[in-house]
């Protein structure tokens, strides 16, 4: 009896966790961030005597909710909104928040950061995008381990580098980001959990962009053969996660097939001839990571 008295003020909390939960899975993530924000609003004196485990719970919850509405609402083009929810994230994931379990706090601070890049990127501040995307390496890089996908952040920072023109640059961050991918993989056991594999495949699935990128610069600094080389290696993986028919596959393969035959022509020309500008389409220059960013690097975090 005495128990149950006990938790009687922390039913609200223990009802709206348990709604958060089940509207995000529904895909109510607006709705989920109010349920919480409501009881928060509502139950503040209870709120100064709960234990930190469970504040830094539903705290942990909020901030996954504002990002991932961030990356929702700047997906449809409302940088307004987005951005309102950004701050809210980075507001709650401040060191000053002494509620919220440390590490967790980290983990999620590196993802706001990130997802703070991708948002200053989307409409061209290059250079604020570029502080974002640092920071987020920089507690990745002190973390030990315990945040989820520093790949994922090479991989933005190699998209955001070479939209700089530092082509040199955005290549050492891709070769980061496979190298990590690759560790990632081969230490992934058999007997592991299904979840567990699904970790897996999100990997493999980004070793394809970190090949492709790295091609993508190489064919920037005029390598074309390292190029080349790299981009068969795309396909190969993307092949092996995602079938010839997937429309990754076939466009990967297209740019395969476009270097190879720039490079029979370059053979039939005068020697030291450069390639012609109009070699450089735009789907060559561009880069896969810049779309696997985001709200697909939270889903990887939550799950």
């Amino acid at each position: 009896m005495g128990d149950d008295d006990s938790q009687e003020p922390l039913r609200p909390f223990i009802e709206a966790e348990r709604e958060f939960v089940h509207l995000q899975a529904t895909g109510d993530h607006d709705g989920a961030v109010r349920c919480l924000e409501a009881v928060l609003r509502a139950e503040q004196a209870t709120v100064q005597q709960m234990p930190d485990t469970m504040l830094s719970t539903l705290f942990e919850r909020l901030a996954i909710g504002y990002n991932t509405l961030g990356m929702k609402h700047l997906k449809d083009n409302n940088t307004e909104v987005s951005c309102k929810f950004f701050e809210k994230a980075e507001a709650l994931t401040d060191p000053a928040n002494l509620h919220m379990n440390p590490e967790s706090r980290l983990v999620l601070r590196a993802v706001t950061y990130n997802n703070m890049g991708c948002f200053y990127k989307s409409f061209g501040k290059l250079h604020t995008a570029l502080q974002y995307l640092k920071k987020a390496q920089k507690i990745e890089e002190r973390s030990h381990g315990r945040c989820q996908n520093p790949a994922g952040t090479h991989l933005n920072l190699c998209a955001l580098l070479s939209q700089m023109g530092k082509h040199q640059e955005a290549l050492q961050h891709a070769e980061k980001a496979l190298k990590k991918l690759e560790a990632q993989a081969h230490s992934q056991q058999p007997s592991q959990p299904a979840e567990s594999v699904t970790g897996s495949t999100n990997s493999e699935s980004l070793i394809c962009v970190a090949y492709f990128n790295m091609g993508a610069e190489y064919e920037h600094l005029k390598k074309n053969n390292d190029a080349l080389w790299h981009y068969q290696r795309a396909h190969e993986s993307c092949l092996q996660e995602l079938g010839e028919e997937h429309p990754l596959s076939k466009q990967i393969q297209a740019c395969v097939d476009q270097l190879q035959q720039r490079a029979k022509q370059k053979e039939s020309c005068q020697v030291g001839q450069l390639l012609t500008n109009a070699f450089c389409d735009e789907f060559h220059v561009s880069h896969i990571a810049a779309k696997l960013s985001g709200v697909q690097y939270l889903h990887a975090f939550t799950h």
